[in-house]
């Protein structure tokens, strides 16, 4: 999903590389990943220590048909937490019902923050390059996932995501923070993404089959080597039933 000819932070934000990769990932060991050390702090670490300037857009979404039910099956982090902005009029499709869920790591740098106030800055920069350099409607994920197993509302359920080109459409987009080619998702990370692919099966009805990471749709990288055989463990296990 990167654009080629955007400039600086916008052409490495958010982050799934579509090209040709091996889809085979061998059988996980069972055992969760340990998480590594925490390096020092670096000059990426401080650079989004604080929100960038705000890129308010306060153009209301354009009516679309509502999901089955406007009950959060996630109970997630609601986007006003990270953003007053809402989805841009003219640039949003209606979803009309779910049928497929898709996984995502951000494939941008190693995250290694877990608080708050650095999550939701994160998650204000990754819109403003949606909106603002990718000309989307809002971010591209429903929802995100931080470090800390913590459950953050993106786009609204009821709009079309723009998270695997050309497959947009009834697809739920889930993003897991974090380069997951470069680092391993935390135990937090992976035991709700568990309960919240559970979650969205159920509330929705879809079959585990549906359940997809980008690189199984198109040719990616993401969700990276330590978290594809996660996902495909976790659909051959029984664990989504």
């Amino acid at each position: 999903m990167m654009l080629a000819g955007l400039g600086g932070l916008g052409l490495f934000a958010v982050g799934c590389t579509e090209k040709r990769t091996d889809l085979l990932a061998p059988r996980p060991e069972p055992d969760w990943p340990r998480v590594p050390t925490r390096p020092t702090t670096t000059a990426y670490d401080r650079a989004i220590a604080l929100p960038p300037k705000p890129h308010v857009l306060t153009a209301r979404p354009q009516s679309a048909a509502p999901v089955s039910s406007r009950r959060d099956p996630l109970n997630a982090r609601p986007r006003s937490r990270w953003t007053r902005a809402g989805a841009v009029a003219g640039r949003v499709n209606p979803m009309n019902g779910v049928q497929r869920i898709t996984v995502h790591h951000e494939g941008w740098h190693a995250v290694w923050f877990d608080d708050e106030r650095r999550t939701a800055a994160h998650l204000s920069t990754i819109r403003n390059i949606h909106v603002r350099d990718r000309g989307w409607g809002d971010i591209g994920y429903h929802y995100i996932i931080d470090r800390a197993g913590v459950v953050w509302q993106g786009r609204d359920a009821r709009y079309q995501g723009a998270h695997v080109k050309n497959n947009n459409e009834h697809n739920l987009g889930i993003l897991v923070l974090g380069n997951f080619e470069k680092q391993v998702p935390t135990t937090q990370q992976l035991n709700v993404l568990h309960r919240s692919l559970r979650a969205l099966t159920a509330h929705y009805r879809v079959p585990v089959r549906r359940v997809y990471t980008h690189r199984e749709l198109n040719p990616s990288q993401c969700p990276g080597r330590h978290l594809q055989p996660r996902v495909a463990a976790l659909r051959s296990s029984g664990a989504l039933a």
